[in-house]
């Protein structure tokens, strides 16, 4: 295996590293998202079906062409009358939605943490398959969400504030998950951590998050319209295929883009505690078999 040599990226560096690592492992990243982001996809379909044709009904009922409807005989035995099925009550719509939202938060959350163990593993010269990439983030499950609940409220509490305090609690908390996975800390500890690295830095990783969600939308935008076009050509009897088409199409996107985040992140990750923490002299002392400190006091001595 060659040997790894760690130094400090620019954001460019950091996108091109990004790619790189992309290109080489390509269809295992893939894999970590589509194994458990299709299934998910699949029930929360199922989820909005209902959804789906409540508004073709409502689409019928106003008189716009393209919705299911069936036609019955009146008093007179005359055709033409068209009933359409009544609307679904509100509460089913909506915890219908609840549903599919809570599965694809958990799905990008579990994903998301995989992600970046095995982009962390083929950064560091090792591997890590799809099975053990799982097996790894599966117990730390509880304290990411936990932590993307915690996140989420500080820093949409720091948008009601005038928005920048949100922008900043978005930069010093970006790196919440990555600390979780990589050292093992709880919660609270990987905000803590997060804001470490993130301090002296917040121009660096506000840039790499603008660049990787202007990439992503790019991305789920041509998948996106792409799917639209799909099912704008579809016969007007075909809503719910159209859905489906739409659907799936967006989740092609998704599934391709959230490698690229996720390495972006993580290799951000490892380039702050470079610069902060001289990591690659930690990991030279662990191939050593000697502590970090131990081998700068061998070295200054030199």
């Amino acid at each position: 295996m060659p040997e790894r040599q760690f130094e400090p990226m620019t954001v460019g560096q950091i996108l091109d590293q990004t790619f790189r690592l992309y290109k080489r492992n390509f269809l295992r990243f893939v894999a970590i998202v589509a194994v458990v982001q299709v299934p998910l996809a699949l029930i929360s379909m199922l989820l909005l079906v209902p959804v789906a044709t409540n508004a073709g009904f409502q689409q019928q009922q106003a008189g716009i062409p393209g919705s299911a409807e069936w036609m019955v005989s009146d008093d007179y035995g005359q055709a033409g009358n068209t009933v359409s099925d009544p609307d679904l009550p509100f509460g089913a719509i909506f915890l219908g939605g609840f549903v599919a939202g809570l599965i694809w938060w958990l799905a990008a959350t579990l994903s998301n943490a995989a992600l970046i163990k095995s982009v962390s593993e083929s950064y560091l010269g090792r591997e890590a398959t799809v099975g053990e990439a799982y097996r790894f983030v599966l117990p730390k499950l509880w304290r990411l969400l936990w932590a993307g609940i915690m996140v989420a409220v500080i820093v949409s509490i720091g948008f009601l504030l005038l928005i920048v305090p949100g922008v900043i609690f978005a930069i010093y908390f970006a790196l919440t998950t990555q600390a979780i996975v990589v050292e093992d800390v709880s919660a609270k500890g990987g905000m803590s951590r997060s804001k470490e690295l993130a301090s002296g830095n917040k121009g660096k990783v506000c840039g790499l998050l603008v660049l990787v969600t202007i990439i992503g939308a790019i991305i789920g935008w041509i998948f996106g319209a792409a799917g639209e076009a799909l099912g704008f050509l579809l016969p007007a009897q075909s809503e719910m295929t159209a859905m489906v088409i739409s659907q799936s199409s967006s989740l092609i996107g998704q599934v391709l883009a959230a490698p690229i985040g996720a390495a972006a992140m993580i290799l951000l990750y490892y380039d702050l505690r470079i610069r902060k923490e001289g990591f690659d002299l930690e990991m030279l002392a662990k191939s050593l078999g000697s502590s970090p400190t131990a081998t700068v006091s061998n070295a200054s001595e030199l």
